[in-house]
């Protein structure tokens, strides 16, 4: 009955806009509103009664997962809002603070409009004051509210003035409910405050059809959730229900459409991933590197990473990865395997001496997580999980002790071999951004970098040693690219595979879309990473929403 009344509230409110001209004329002076909240779960606008933002809903292009980035803080989340640009180059990664940020480098989308054309009046409403000190700076009005009313106050206020060209607002009463009561839709505070953000959304938007200059008017109504929350309140910075967030973007110049990863072609040049299946046929599917002849095969020291989200019908012990032959842990070479409901690494030498190094931590819960390996033969090896060390063991190892696999190849969510029947075929799951260094990376380093995208053209203190850099991001064909510089490009055996967006829209899109729609021209040197919503197609020849 929700969907059946949403679905005729969004028919009557699109056919309003269309007669009403809501959002003016695509071809007026562009104008632009940017609601930031902090705190909306994915699920909240589905669940709570929100006219006002359904309004939005209606003339946008707009996913209900988006992605926010990881870690999913506030910090984050408007760091990436803003510069257009994840983690990997802002650096932002503390809760409530901006501290390591690079934005001199990456500056906010504010500081792109005001130098692209000084005249664009900006003004910024906020919450928390670092937002206008760091990123919105050069905003020509800047104010900083305790309370989420008396921002929607001012803003109303600058809304309706004549000057009004660019506002950004911030609200975070989601987030200090969600903190203190779990960001759950059976909690009725929190539903409230999302409710409560509607009607701010709606009165704002009033605020802006009631513009004496409306008419002649092209305005775009952003509205997008920093971050996500946990059903108990607690931030484990990289769940589902932290990541995903509703993204929506409004306006007469985008096209009018839901994002829905699973129904979306991936995208070129843009962060995909690959998930490997468990093929009904029996049929085994992996992606193999050759090693023969490389510095790959045998190492003595290395640094494996990689980002994996576990399926639901893994059994056994099957391998995520290897270059031995797993019937015996006692062969020579080494395996990250399934162990229950959380993972191993399984290495032997020449003489058969094994080590079985486990995470206690589940990495079956659905939800991505970044699994490290350090390896030093003579030394230790170290086994972290999403950047934080949960085991480690001495080696005793000799120094002519060989660790090498007989097996040419190391193989994806299979072993060396290739023919690995535990948990048959293969184990299924998806992969991002997977490493491997011939060098044994700090425990700071592997946590200031397990978040960064391009690699390759990064300042990371290792890049001589890295010998395997598999980004995943390919849309067809059967060859997956190293992108270490070193060649080892790997190939994909099997056809039990999907490849996808990570998320089909981001908040990296946003500052791109911001930019696009004020008719302003993007610098490639900005190096930003979004990608803009509209098509080439003659405006509004059909709607599909």
């Amino acid at each position: 009955m929700r969907t059946f009344f949403r679905f005729s509230i969004m028919v009557l409110t699109l056919s309003v806009a269309v007669c009403r001209l809501s959002l003016a004329a695509a071809d007026g002076t562009k104008k632009i509103l940017v609601i930031g909240v902090d705190g909306i779960i994915n699920t909240a606008i589905d669940y709570a009664t929100t006219p006002g933002i359904d309004q939005l809903i209606a003339n946008a292009s707009y996913s209900m997962n988006g992605f926010s980035g990881v870690p999913a803080y506030a910090s984050t989340g408007w760091a990436t809002m803003l510069t257009g640009v994840s983690v990997g180059k802002h650096h932002v990664t503390s809760n409530h603070s901006f501290e390591g940020n690079q934005f001199g480098l990456y500056p906010s989308v504010v500081t792109r409009i005001k130098s692209a054309n000084p005249g664009i009046s900006v003004a910024s409403i906020v919450r928390n004051a670092s937002i206008n000190d760091l990123l919105n700076s050069a905003a020509d009005d800047k104010f900083h509210f305790a309370s989420d009313e008396a921002v929607y106050a001012k803003s109303e206020e600058l809304l309706k003035q004549a000057d009004a060209d660019v506002v950004f607002v911030q609200f975070s009463s989601p987030e200090e409910v969600g903190e203190e009561t779990g960001f759950q839709l059976r909690e009725a505070r929190y539903v409230q405050a999302i409710q409560k953000i509607d009607q701010y959304v709606s009165k704002l938007h009033a605020a802006i059809q009631s513009r004496q200059n409306y008419a002649s008017e092209d305005w775009a109504i952003f509205l997008v959730s920093s971050h996500g929350g946990t059903e108990s309140g607690a931030y484990t910075n990289n769940s589902e229900e932290e990541i995903n967030v509703p993204i929506i973007l409004s306006g007469a110049s985008l096209d009018n459409k839901e994002l829905v990863g699973s129904a979306l072609s991936p995208r070129e040049n843009t962060d995909n991933i690959l998930t490997i299946s468990k093929n009904p046929s029996g049929d085994r599917t992996y992606v193999r590197v050759p090693i023969g002849g490389t510095a790959l095969q045998g190492m003595e020291k290395y640094t494996i990473e990689l980002w994996v989200k576990a399926g639901s019908d893994n059994s056994s012990d099957p391998a995520i990865m290897g270059d031995k032959d797993w019937d015996s842990g006692g062969n020579p070479g080494f395996v990250l395997c399934r162990s229950g409901s959380t993972w191993k690494i399984n290495f032997a030498n020449h003489k058969s001496e094994r080590y079985d190094i486990g995470s206690s931590k589940p990495i079956e819960d659905g939800r991505w997580h970044h699994l490290a390996v350090t390896f030093d033969k003579t030394n230790e090896c170290r086994v972290y999980q999403d950047g934080e060390l949960v085991n480690s063991s001495p080696l005793t190892y000799k120094p002519e002790d060989n660790m090498t696999s007989p097996y040419n190849y190391i193989n994806f969510a299979q072993e060396g071999t290739g023919s690995y029947g535990g948990g048959s075929p293969n184990w299924s799951g998806a992969f991002n951004e997977v490493r491997i260094w011939t060098d044994v990376l700090p425990t700071e380093t592997i946590r200031n970098y397990m978040y960064l995208r391009n690699l390759e053209n990064s300042d990371h203190p290792n890049l001589s040693s890295l010998n395997l850099y598999l980004k995943l991001d390919e849309t067809r064909g059967n060859m997956i690219r190293d992108f270490s510089g070193k060649g080892n490009h790997g190939e994909l055996v099997g056809n039990a595979t999907q490849r996808h967006p990570y998320y089909p829209i981001g908040l990296t899109d946003v500052a791109v879309n911001i930019v696009g729609h004020l008719g302003l021209n993007i610098d490639g040197s900005w190096g930003l990473e979004g990608n803009a919503l509209k098509s080439n197609v003659p405006y509004r020849l059909f709607k599909v929403n």
